[in-house]
């Protein structure tokens, strides 16, 4: 039931498509195909508390930060975007931004097929299931003697190692201490960020990859360091998943953007400070990322195709066919950028105000821009926040997008994984086994679009009831902002949250669903 429906698109929230759809009775259980959302109750949260306080504990973690960091500019990054940036390129807006879209381009389908079987056919069961790692190098004192592209690797403290709980022990075959490991997304980000600070491999750069013209095989050769990690062992070598397919969608991509002669700091400046379409045109522009990144590539045409039933989804009442968007990595990509710029223009403004050096130069934009008002309104806010005006008027944040409380959760394998082990997702007996007994599921399937709508709608559902409830009420609604404003839980730290919960707290004995494809 996969669609692509970029043609007919016409560039509104994802959020906007699921209220319309299924936000008009909120109190009643909402099945579509195998899977079913139910209301959000005072029973069904007391029965999920052993889950849901780990997401609320996590949303508070958020919330405090993002405080801590607003009220106290620093000259040291502290997001987990633009930490995944090579520290020679972090200093550079738009080497910023063109890197987390080539990142995000690519970060999909972390898991892999190991053990010599041949690899599963959906249908079948995935039985040389493994996850992929990275072992995080430690740097010599001082960095390595002859850093590339004109400056020292990061130094960087790795935030998503594997808990000593869960992952291996870690040697190199030598008396050596254990190392850490990271795996899966972060696994990926550190490979790739160590290869442009200790390697000088410039895979994110079009540029440099239209060397290898439509060559996958030459190009995942010369690319090798970005992609060989590790098994859960930390010592045999594991290419990560779906190399070539990452290969073949940066080739395509640069191809693109020189083609157009684009890239995407370009298209960030040109969407009007708009995720979406819909409001940027309500704000008087024409625009939104979300729709140019669609216009790009057909990599993030990432709609479903689910029947809208007349009642209670019984088939008799079947009205139509319905495209929903979905849009993961369209919608990761401005959730990259929403926390990586706002924390790269902190930086400046620390660094103004100190006596370090000044970082480079901002790029330049168009007069007047959208983008160059964003810089000068943080700026603003910066040099406020210093001055300790902020004691008798909380300052409001300054983000970069307008419409950013329009984004949904992402959906990937470990959110529908925390809303399934809370009881807001329940799937039918079919899909429950198929998950359980790690039943591949292919790309569009009922089963996925099951998974992934649904996931849609109760993670809608599960905020809607967060940012509903009075602070510290016995639902567990303690989401209040730090400087005592309404309670309000933000999406992207929603979405965090739940990724968080499923990644590193949800029993192992919850399984996620597995679906071979390039969209997450």
């Amino acid at each position: 039931m996969a669609c692509s429906a970029a043609s007919s698109y016409g560039g509104g929230s994802v959020r906007g498509a699921i209220r319309r759809l299924y936000g008009g009775r909120p109190a009643e259980p909402l099945t579509i195909l195998h899977a079913t959302v139910p209301p959000v109750t005072s029973r069904l949260l007391h029965d999920g508390a052993h889950v849901l306080n780990a997401v609320l504990d996590c949303l508070r973690d958020q919330q405090l930060s993002t405080s801590s960091e607003q009220s106290a500019a620093t000259a040291t990054p502290t997001s987990h975007w633009l930490l995944s940036v090579p520290a020679p390129l972090r200093q550079d807006e738009a080497a910023v931004v063109n890197y987390l879209g080539m990142m995000v381009a690519i970060d999909f389908c972390h898991w892999a097929e190991v053990g010599g079987a041949v690899p599963a056919r959906p249908g079948d069961a995935v039985t040389g299931f493994a996850g992929f790692y990275a072992v995080v190098e430690e740097e010599p004192a001082g960095g390595p003697s002859e850093p590339h592209h004109g400056g020292a690797p990061s130094g960087t403290t790795e935030r998503l190692t594997e808990p000593p709980s869960q992952a291996p022990a870690v040697s190199d075959g030598c008396a050596t201490p254990t190392k850490p490991l990271l795996r899966g997304s972060a696994a990926m980000m550190y490979l790739l960020r160590r290869a442009v600070e200790v390697h000088g491999v410039a895979w994110y750069d079009p540029h440099y990859l239209q060397r290898w013209g439509n060559d996958a095989a030459a190009a995942t050769e010369a690319l090798r360091v970005c992609f060989l990690g590790c098994a859960a062992d930390g010592v045999t070598p594991l290419w990560m998943p779906c190399t070539r397919e990452r290969v073949e969608l940066l080739l395509s991509l640069a191809d693109a953007l020189v083609e157009r002669h684009t890239s995407f700091h370009a298209i960030l400046r040109e969407c009007g400070g708009c995720v979406f379409a819909s409001t940027a045109a309500a704000a008087g522009h024409v625009g939104g990322l979300v729709p140019a990144l669609i216009r790009l590539h057909p990599r993030y045409s990432d709609f479903a195709q689910v029947p809208v039933c007349r009642s209670g989804g019984a088939v008799e009442g079947l009205v139509e066919s319905c495209t929903v968007p979905v849009l993961k990595l369209a919608q990761l990509t401005a959730l990259a950028l929403e926390q990586a710029l706002p924390a790269l223009w902190s930086c400046r403004a620390a660094c103004s105000a100190s006596s370090e050096p000044r970082p480079s130069a901002p790029a330049p934009s168009a007069p007047d821009s959208w983008l160059e008002r964003r810089r000068a309104a943080h700026a603003a806010r910066a040099h406020t926040a210093k001055s300790g005006a902020t004691a008798t008027s909380p300052l409001p944040s300054v983000g970069l997008f307008a419409d950013i409380d329009e984004l949904s959760v992402c959906c990937d394998y470990q959110i529908p994984r925390t809303l399934r082990a809370a009881g807001l997702l329940v799937y039918d007996d079919h899909l429950a086994w198929a998950v359980d007994h790690h039943i591949l599921l292919a790309p569009g399937s009922a089963e996925e679009t099951s998974i992934r709508v649904a996931t849609l709608v109760a993670a809608d559902r599960l905020m809607g009831h967060l940012n509903a409830a009075p602070t510290g009420s016995a639902d567990g609604a303690a989401c209040a902002a730090p400087d005592g404003q309404a309670p309000f839980c933000a999406v992207h730290h929603l979405d965090y949250a739940l990724w968080y919960v499923g990644r590193y707290m949800v029993s192992s004995d919850a399984r996620h669903h597995l679906c071979r494809t390039v969209m997450y």
